[in-house]
């Protein structure tokens, strides 16, 4: 049971995400304020959508635990998407880290 708590935790360690930092307007300046403005905007957007699919409870025991999990990693990962490609439709786009 301990090391599934374990796992849990580490797999939702690896959602962070690093937002606003990450996002530059693809053409021209970026403006800060607009930035967090539209930022706010796509994530309101994002936490609105329904979640695509559910990953149900194993039958062994502490399959609860491992399909809640499973349930918040996606939904994190469905919120990203959505606020990536919302971002993308006002003009900005990730940055990418220098090597």
């Amino acid at each position: 049971m301990r090391y599934v708590a374990l796992i849990g935790m580490l797999l939702l360690g690896a959602c962070q995400t690093t937002y606003p930092e990450g996002y530059v307007r693809a053409k021209g300046r970026t403006n800060p304020q607009h930035l967090q403005l539209v930022l706010a905007q796509c994530q309101g957007e994002a936490h609105a959508t329904p979640q695509g699919f559910y990953i149900d409870s194993l039958p062994f025991r502490g399959g609860a635990l491992v399909g809640l999990a499973g349930n918040v990693m996606a939904r994190a990962a469905q919120v990203d998407a959505v606020t990536s490609a919302c971002m993308a439709r006002h003009g900005y786009v990730m940055a990418q880290p220098k090597p």
